[in-house]
């Protein structure tokens, strides 16, 4: 516990002294990419679609995620512009960062801190395209599923089988990545591979280009 204590609180005092992301007013980015999680009144896998927006601000996250009173996704999202920042050397301290998670059926709802490595490789990909840097495109074709730290680290989640199922069923996906911690993520697809990362420079290796 120290020792996690002690590892975040040298990435917040690392992020403080980074160069600043500037964007100009009007510039907007974004990514989105597909993420799963477990619908809570059935247990079952669902898709939604998490996109990641930047726009010149005073370093605000504004986190569009129903149910809005979920702190789990709010706190996931403050993880993962910390992670972000850290690993590309940005401080984000002068735009503000959008966060919207789409449920792709109306009645589902989805929420937690599984969401939050997704949104980590995507506030990657934006800063990059941002600062005209590669790699900043997101393979659409990878699912990601793991909870992130604000040092880049990866983290298990709950119902990793659950959610590789209805990637699966879904069809057009090839990589269902999790922690490299993961206990119960295993293959039963030949077309959807499953795949570990142990930070966020492994995830970012296996989702941007």
């Amino acid at each position: 516990m120290l020792g996690t204590l002690f590892g975040v609180t040298l990435a917040a005092i690392w992020v403080q002294g980074l160069p600043v992301l500037t964007l100009s007013s009007g510039d907007n980015y974004s990514r989105s990419m597909t993420i799963v999680g477990v619908e809570k009144s059935t247990g079952q896998g669902k898709l939604a679609t998490v996109t990641v927006g930047f726009r010149s601000g005073s370093g605000r996250l504004l986190v569009e995620v129903p149910p809005y009173e979920n702190e789990d996704t709010q706190q996931a999202a403050i993880d993962a512009r910390a992670a972000a920042s850290l690993y590309t050397g940005k401080s984000l301290s002068a735009v503000d960062i959008v966060v919207s998670v789409e449920n792709i059926e109306a009645t589902t709802t989805i929420a937690g801190p599984s969401a939050s490595s997704a949104m980590a490789v995507l506030m990657v990909a934006v800063i990059n395209a941002a600062d005209n840097k590669t790699p900043n495109l997101v393979d659409q074709t990878a699912v990601v599923s793991a909870s992130i730290d604000s040092t880049g680290r990866l983290n298990p989640i709950g119902g990793a089988s659950e959610k590789y199922s209805a990637v699966a069923v879904a069809g057009g996906y090839s990589k269902f990545i999790v922690s490299d911690g993961q206990p119960d993520a295993t293959q039963t697809s030949s077309s959807l591979s499953v795949q570990y990362a142990l930070n966020l420079q492994e995830l970012a290796g296996l989702v941007l280009s």
